[in-house]
C-alpha cells in the first residue's frame, strides 16, 4: 500500500470508493455477483467491517454484514487478495432468521457449482 491509499484510508475512505455511490447490500441478495474489490474500514468502536465493489455494479460499492467480513478477513489472511481482485469471488446472499429472530445474511461461494 502507497502512502496515498493509506492516507485515503484514514480519511475513512478507501480507494474502491473513489468515483463509486454507496449501495444497498439488499440490492444485491438472491442474486449470484461477483466481488472484484474488497477492503476494510472500522467504526466508531474500531469494529472492521468489509467495503466490496462486484463486477455487475461499476458504479457502486457495498458494506458487507459480519458474516462476509469474518469471511473476507479469512480469505485475505489467507492470501487470496490479489486472486480475489484478479479473478473475482462468486458470492450469493442469502437471508435467514436466526433463533433468536433476527434476521442475518448468509454468504454461499461458488454458488453455481
Amino acid at each position: 500500500m502507497n502512502l496515498r491509499e493509506r492516507a485515503l484510508q484514514l480519511g475513512n475512505t478507501l480507494p474502491l470508493m473513489a468515483g463509486r455511490e454507496k449501495a444497498q447490500i439488499a440490492v444485491l441478495t438472491d442474486r449470484i455477483v461477483t466481488i472484484d474489490d474488497f477492503g476494510f474500514m472500522k467504526d466508531e468502536d474500531s469494529k472492521e467491517y468489509v467495503a466490496f465493489t462486484v463486477k455487475e455494479d461499476p458504479s457502486g460499492f457495498y458494506f458487507g454484514g459480519q458474516v462476509l467480513t469474518d469471511n473476507m478477513k479469512e480469505l485475505e489472511a489467507d492470501g487470496y487478495t490479489e486472486e480475489i481482485k484478479k479473478n473475482g469471488l462468486p458470492i450469493k446472499l442469502g437471508k435467514k432468521m436466526s433463533k433468536a429472530k433476527r434476521e442475518y445474511t448468509t454468504v454461499e461461494f461458488y454458488p453455481a457449482n
